[in-house]
């Protein structure tokens, strides 16, 4: 503490002695945005929200994935087909969406659906997608 004490005395003598100065700037990050919404996914199968649509095609899950507009892969899950819907908190943006149907294998049975969103500040945007029947396979 002494040591600390007098290289502090030492360097503002010193200081006093040449004529510099000291000055300081503060450092401010800059401002993150904070700013988010809500993406929401449906998906129906052949128009149904039926969990009965789901054992017809023998579907297991859906799955989502969301890309920036850097397409980057910025959030995904696997919900179960009877879920009819998922929604991710993301940051204020455009987006788009990937969807998929899978079999309880973890195959892919249908065509991939893709969609472009913005997602708004404090607002719930919601992409709805059918897979017609002519496109579960």
């Amino acid at each position: 503490m002494f040591t600390k004490l007098m290289t502090l005395v030492s360097g503002l003598a010193l200081c006093a002695a040449t004529g510099c100065s000291v000055s300081v700037a503060e450092h401010h990050p800059p401002p993150t945005s904070t700013a988010s919404g809500t993406l929401t996914t449906l998906w129906t199968l052949d128009g149904s929200d039926s969990a009965d649509a789901c054992t017809y095609y023998d579907i297991d899950r859906v799955e989502v994935f969301v890309f920036d507009e850097g397409d980057f892969s910025v959030a995904d899950a696997a919900p179960y087909c009877e879920d009819f819907g998922v929604s991710f908190d993301l940051p204020v943006g455009w987006y788009s969406t990937e969807m998929t149907l899978l079999d309880f294998g973890g195959h892919a049975v249908s065509d991939t659906v893709v969609t472009d969103i913005t997602v708004e500040r404090d607002t719930e945007t919601t992409v709805d997608v059918n897979f017609p029947d002519a496109s579960i396979f």
